[in-house]
């Protein structure tokens, strides 16, 4: 399984790191003698255990227990599109020990007022993924011009598992939906782990998830990618087409980072701004992101790349939203 492969590649990698005696000192606080984290700090979360998100938190948490000496733990909280989510996340105290894992359903959220986006105070951007289209081994689907002409003969017919209703995977859908003429129908669910069963099971036609939480599936022939959602094709899957080399525009994807609450305090922002830095460069990271097939897009951001970079999706799918009629 996925997660087990990680977990002993984890272990392997923190017993070498130890044996080598490449241990970590403890970051403080700039301003003060009291070291900062002192304790655990959690990161809230709407998805389920084994999807991207989650896995994601884990994986950054191996260095940053390290670095600062305490651990990072992701929190899920699922359902409700995210508004659960960040709806306990602004409840809790600006006191610098929650963190959010932020990404394009938040962006969205705000774009349907759903959340105030303007409250996170971004830290960083660490992964920028790339999603496919997939089916089960069984499919008789075996391209995705296949797909492209039965969704072209009936609209609507053909649904696809994604993680979330009306977030970013429904959007990537509906997107691709409208730019390629091949509808197709949407079947959220809460956790990507319940979204992949449905498709294994036969009981949806395609699944939309990204490529890492996917790739022990493909290399078991389990199933079958189809279409990627990136600039240029994966050195990996050099067999898999762009949507956009099929003249469907469509390129976005998930990105994943971390952001405070307003009111949180600078030095605590910048204190955990270099220790997740440190975080991202050291090798038990590196190895996970390498197995995740993160290192094509991913290109960290601090807080101040980040927030532009957040201004700027928010624009973005300000303008898809409305396109696709979520919004006014």
């Amino acid at each position: 399984m996925k997660r087990r492969k990680i977990s002993m590649l984890w272990t392997v990698m923190g017993v070498t790191l130890f044996s080598l005696g490449l241990a970590f000192q403890p970051w403080a606080m700039a301003a003060g003698n009291a070291k900062y984290p002192s304790r655990t700090v959690e990161v809230i979360n709407q998805f389920g255990p084994g999807g991207g998100t989650d896995l994601f938190v884990r994986a950054i948490a191996m260095p940053f227990a390290k670095i600062a000496r305490q651990s990072l733990i992701p929190i899920s909280i699922t359902g409700g599109g995210g508004v659960p989510a960040a709806t306990e996340f602004f409840n809790r105290p600006a006191d610098g020990y929650t963190l959010m894992a932020v990404g394009p359903e938040e962006v969205i959220n705000h774009a349907m007022k759903r959340i105030d986006a303007k409250k996170f105070v971004p830290l960083a951007r660490i992964q920028y993924d790339q999603g496919m289209f997939f089916v089960r081994d069984k499919s008789p689907f075996k391209t995705i011009q296949d797909v492209i002409a039965e969704a072209k003969k009936t609209p609507g017919k053909l649904t696809i598992a994604v993680t979330g209703a009306a977030g970013f995977d429904d959007v990537l859908v509906g997107l691709w939906s409208a730019k390629s003429g091949a509808d197709l129908k949407s079947v959220p669910f809460q956790a990507a782990a319940e979204a992949t069963a449905t498709v294994l099971g036969g009981h949806t036609d395609l699944l939309y998830e990204e490529y890492g939480p996917m790739r022990s599936l493909i290399e078991s022939g389990k199933v079958r990618p189809l279409v990627l959602f990136a600039e240029e094709r994966l050195p990996v899957l050099k067999n898999v087409p762009t949507a956009k080399e099929l003249g469907v525009d469509v390129t976005l994807g998930r990105w994943r980072g971390l952001a405070f609450k307003e009111g949180t305090k600078p030095e605590q922002v910048g204190a955990m701004h270099k220790v997740f830095e440190k975080s991202v460069k050291n090798p038990i990271y590196k190895a996970i992101e390498e197995q995740n097939m993160l290192q094509f897009r991913s290109k960290f951001l601090g807080p101040e790349e980040f927030r532009t970079f957040f201004g700027q999706e928010m624009g973005i799918y300000a303008d898809v939203l409305k396109k696709l009629g979520y919004t006014k």
